[in-house]
């Protein structure tokens, strides 16, 4: 019998059968810090890297199967969500006019309001763009059975797959237009993204009739859409309020 020295539960076996902790373990080395350094970065657990390719290979059908109980096919949603969110904010950094962003706004209207929020807060817009995108499936795709949670699921690993294309197509633009690529992203990141997320529902809602889907997917749009415009106008007022007046 082993004792576990994390939950000092007593069991047999490599792996403590309460809280997963091994066996055998051992005071930290080198050698145990230059093996866990790469692990943490592309291991992350054996299901990262393997999400990742399920998603663009088929996402739609890889999602409802993690829905139907298969949980280790994909990583963990949300936490995939910030990741991609984070690694976006590092490379968008070096793409950055230092003159532009230097200059504060002077934030008088809420149309300067949400060019600031949209330049400052991307990570919690992203983040934040769930919800709108959760509540357009589940109305738009309500007959499809799935409830709001597994909408929540869906959108999540999503929006990670949609700030991939925004880092595809800011590293594109960013290295062949110049100063110029701001307006190149806003043409052609939507190019990219709606495809995409068209074929992402598709996959998932499996709709009966081609043109039902289209009609689904053009709703939920629009539903995105008015939710997302109320989101900024909204976050707008509250930097116009808080930070405005400073």
């Amino acid at each position: 019998m082993t004792n576990c020295l994390n939950c000092e539960n007593e069991f047999e076996g490599a792996f403590c059968n309460l809280c997963g902790q091994k066996a055998a373990t051992h005071r930290f080395t080198m050698h145990e810090w230059l093996h866990e350094i790469p692990h943490s970065l592309f291991h992350i657990d054996s299901g990262f890297f393997h999400t990742l390719r399920a998603l663009f290979v088929r996402p739609g059908n890889a999602v409802r199967e993690y829905l139907e109980g298969r949980r280790k096919l994909l990583f963990s949603p949300f936490l995939y969500v910030l990741i991609w969110c984070g690694v976006y904010v590092v490379i968008s950094h070096f793409f950055e006019n230092p003159a532009k962003t230097a200059k504060p706004l002077e934030l008088s209207n809420i149309k300067e309001a949400i060019e600031s929020v949209e330049a400052h807060y991307y990570k919690i817009i992203v983040v934040a763009m769930i919800l709108p995108m959760t509540i357009a499936s589940f109305l738009a795709y309500y007959r499809s059975g799935f409830n709001f949670a597994e909408n929540l699921v869906l959108n999540a690993y999503l929006v990670g797959q949609l700030v991939i294309a925004d880092l595809i197509v800011i590293l594109i633009s960013a290295s062949s237009f110049d100063e110029n690529h701001p307006m190149v992203f806003k043409f052609f990141d939507p190019l990219l993204k709606f495809p995409y997320w068209f074929w992402f529902y598709w996959q998932f809602f499996k709709p009966r009739k081609w043109y039902w889907g289209i009609l689904q997917f053009v709703v939920a749009q629009i539903i995105v859409n008015i939710a997302l415009s109320i989101l900024l106008v909204g976050a707008a007022i509250l930097l116009i309020k808080f930070k405005g007046g400073h």
